[in-house]
């Protein structure tokens, strides 16, 4: 799965594989809401992974 947070400080958003994949770093910190839903966009279509997008933004 493929989670998509708000930072804890409010500064951006944070992409996170969970489980996390043993040997790679596929986890990833961005400033823009929309660079975030693009990298895990790319995760879902490369690994069929499903996104839980936690920040409230989906629909906005």
């Amino acid at each position: 799965m493929i989670e998509i947070v708000l930072e804890p400080f409010g500064a951006g958003f944070d992409v996170r594989v969970l489980p996390p994949v043993s040997g790679e770093n596929l986890d990833a910190e961005f400033k823009d809401y929309r660079k975030a839903r693009r990298w895990a966009t790319g995760l879902r279509i490369n690994h069929g992974w499903r996104i839980r997008d936690r920040t409230g933004l989906a629909d906005a």
